[in-house]
């Protein structure tokens, strides 16, 4: 059996949490996290940590030059302020500003990419079910789709474009990485980039809210 597997990885609690999960499951890992022009670089550093406590392959993928064909996401256009978030409401049309287009698709194909380089058939990546109000590229149709592309654009019906989180909410992605041993206080989620979490952005409020309602204690520092 081929248990080589390619993963996309942030450095954040969903993929270091998927990553976890594949040690344990006996996949030959090989991670892959992107510089794509984002506005700070912290999540590549904890990307690197996680990968080095498990002593697995890591490359990081420098796309920062998409910077300026990716403008108006507050992830990458300077012009743009990262929104804060009220810590009991949903506003989706304000995280519309967090979306960078096409992003997954992007990471994906280039992800496939290398694992067909390495005879490898399984790409894994972290979307979740709390994000797909308000990010399209997190949703099962988009996986299933996208499979189906990427098995025909490289004549291969065995590739598998693996999101095992896509149909559970974050807070169970918590309880799983509680049993896999993820060391959550090294993982990095803040859209800001600060010595801490700022504990207001969309990401922050979505991390905060995870750990209260998995019933997990929360290791982050936030400034607010």
């Amino acid at each position: 059996m081929n248990n080589k597997a390619v993963i996309i990885a942030s450095g954040g609690i969903d993929s270091s949490t998927l990553l976890y999960k594949m040690v344990k499951e006996g996949f030959e890992v090989y991670v892959l996290t992107f510089i794509y022009g984002q506005k700070h670089l912290k999540e590549i550093e904890y990307a690197k940590s996680i990968a080095e406590k498990l002593d697995v392959n890591h490359k990081v993928v420098d796309l920062s030059s998409m910077k300026v064909l990716l403008s108006g996401s507050a992830l990458t256009d300077s012009s743009v302020e990262v929104p804060e978030v009220p810590e009991t409401v949903e506003h989706y049309e304000t995280l519309q500003s967090t979306i960078v287009p096409n992003r997954n698709a992007i990471f994906l194909s280039i992800a496939i990419g290398y694992a067909v380089s390495l005879k490898a058939n399984h790409v894994f990546f972290g979307a979740h079910f709390s994000d797909r109000g308000v990010y399209p590229d997190c949703r099962k149709e988009f996986v299933d789709a996208f499979q189906e592309s990427e098995r025909l654009a490289n004549d291969n019906p065995d590739l598998i474009i693996d999101a095992p989180f896509v149909d559970i909410d974050k807070s169970d992605i918590v309880k799983l990485g509680v049993d896999l041993g993820v060391p959550f206080k090294e993982t990095w989620t803040c859209y800001k980039g600060g010595e801490m979490h700022c504990g207001v952005c969309s990401s922050c409020r979505e991390r905060k809210r995870a750990f209260v309602d998995s019933g997990v204690m929360d290791p982050t520092e936030y400034e607010q």
